[in-house]
């Protein structure tokens, strides 16, 4: 495929590119990862993504809740932390290498659970699976995804952790539970901060609602704006319109399954509290992630209730607005649980330097949501692949420049965060 046939993907919509988008041929694959190569950054994968995917598809990625102060303050806090690099020390190999609740890990940065990939290309979190297991790394399978635990767990060969949703009640949850245990999932990632869905507006304005679903007026409402996006709907065809969350299906007695309805209505009606974590470790014999804590209060609860990690994280901005933004938020808990637990950070990473950032500040490793959705929308599996190399290239260059060898040697001498997050005592 040549140069000005991958630029195309960049300028204008043709038949080929979207036979490349859809083909399972190796011409179609040679033509996704040559395409894939036209990202440099993980901007760059968001706006081929939005080029690709209808509106209503491309702003569930991109969208926060109502104003999207907390989305936007995720990274302003990033970006407000400097460097203090050292001259004159770096030589050789630089080791990005850590090891992360048990695992070793080829870098620090791990795949948050996104829900409904499959929307974004049908190879969804399956795709997920397979590039962070070739990149090293861990993948994280929503509950609320379009591929069944059974079928992500074998796709790539790294480690994988299951993020648990209360679908269905506590009965659901046992049932999901297993499963991802039976499956080989290796962490429980507790979601604790989404009671119920944020007010996501954009998704509002847009039409979509929860739980999805394909029938002839949700076609008819959605068909004039999803025609101008040819090459996913022709995925979203060949995948034969798959909206389900594949594991809420499955719940329920055998004989009288859950509907998707009363499976959602669950995780409204019973979310997890501090008091079901007794009970989620009497089903789950590996480590259990708190995830969605931001306070040092909920910090110190979950350690108290037997967390083995806790993941920073106030959903990519898509619940409360207004909350604290994540690294300020991550600097305090670290001050509250020390090195009892591990402590992950998620909230706005784009860059690998913003990774390091959390990193240096006491992070174990960072994770990223948004950054490997915007692959997958634009090239698939390639573009979640080359956003992974990226993100690795970064790593490798930022580490030299702050004159750090290793990835496990990089502390708070290499930032200088501002002085407004220092709070009196």
């Amino acid at each position: 495929m040549s140069t000005d046939k991958v630029q195309v993907v960049r300028t204008k919509r043709t038949g080929r590119v979207d036979a490349l988008m859809t083909g399972k041929s190796a011409d179609a694959v040679r033509g996704l990862r040559q395409g894939a190569m036209r990202i440099g950054n993980v901007a760059d994968a968001r706006r081929i993504a939005e080029r690709r995917l209808p509106r209503v598809v491309f702003d569930y990625i991109d969208g926060g809740a109502e104003a999207e102060i907390t989305m936007r303050g995720n990274r302003e806090a990033l970006e407000a932390v400097t460097f203090l690099p050292r001259m004159g020390v770096t030589q050789g190999n630089i080791d990005l290498k850590t090891t992360v609740m048990g695992h070793e890990v080829a870098m620090p940065v791990l795949l948050s659970p996104v829900g409904f990939t499959r929307m974004m290309h049908r190879t969804g979190d399956v795709a997920g699976a397979s590039a962070a297991g070739k990149a090293g790394t861990i993948f994280t399978l929503s509950s609320m995804s379009g591929h069944s635990i059974e079928d992500v767990a074998a796709a790539g060969s790294g480690p994988k952790w299951f993020q648990l949703y209360f679908l269905g009640g506590r009965k659901g949850s046992e049932q999901l539970i297993d499963r991802a245990q039976r499956a080989g999932y290796s962490a429980l990632v507790v979601t604790m901060d989404t009671q119920i869905p944020g007010n996501r507006e954009r998704d509002y304005g847009n039409g979509l609602r929860l739980p999805l679903q394909v029938d002839a007026s949700t076609m008819l409402r959605f068909a004039p704006r999803v025609a101008l996006h040819p090459s996913w709907l022709l995925d979203f065809a060949r995948d034969r319109f798959s909206l389900d969350i594949a594991n809420a299906t499955s719940l329920g007695d055998p004989d009288s399954p859950m509907s998707l309805g009363e499976a959602t209505a669950g995780m409204v009606l019973f979310p997890p509290t501090w008091e079901d974590f007794e009970w989620m470790r009497e089903q789950w014999k590996g480590p259990i992630l708190a995830k969605g804590i931001i306070t040092p209060d909920d910090a110190r609860r979950a350690v108290d209730c037997g967390a083995s990690g806790i993941i920073v994280s106030n959903h990519g901005g898509r619940q409360l607005d207004g909350m604290r933004a994540t690294l300020p938020a991550m600097v305090e808990i670290l001050e509250a649980v020390g090195d009892e637990v591990e402590v992950l950070f998620d909230g706005g990473v784009r860059r690998a330097s913003d990774a390091l950032r959390a990193i240096a500040l006491g992070a174990k490793a960072a994770m990223i949501g948004r950054a490997w959705a915007y692959g997958l929308g634009a090239f698939g599996e390639a573009g979640i692949d080359r956003v992974l190399t990226i993100f690795r290239t970064e790593l490798d260059r930022a580490m030299r420049l702050l004159g750090c060898l290793s990835i496990d040697a990089l502390d708070r001498s290499y930032v200088e965060i501002p002085d407004s997050w220092v709070r009196s005592k």
